[in-house]
């Protein structure tokens, strides 16, 4: 379910103004901080590269195969 810019702007100022003890005068502060915040958030998502070439992706792969599939140590039974 998709959140709204505004409820999360609203969400994450309201709880600004919790963590800094309910402070009277302050709602616009916590509200631009929490548009800088949402802003931030929004340019930070996770997009695929273009540039990447199909070897290096296919070459990722392999490594994360690798690692998956390797054995792990055992401890000798030693009485």
């Amino acid at each position: 379910m998709q959140v709204s810019a505004d409820d999360w702007i609203s969400k994450r100022a309201y709880t600004l103004w919790e963590s800094e003890g309910h402070p009277h005068g302050r709602d616009s502060d916590h509200w631009e901080q929490a548009k800088h915040e949402y802003s931030l958030l929004q340019n930070s998502k996770a997009t695929k590269p273009n540039h990447r070439k199909k070897a290096d992706v296919q070459a990722a792969v392999a490594l994360e195969e690798a690692a998956k599939s390797k054995p792990k140590a055992r401890k000798s039974a030693a009485k």
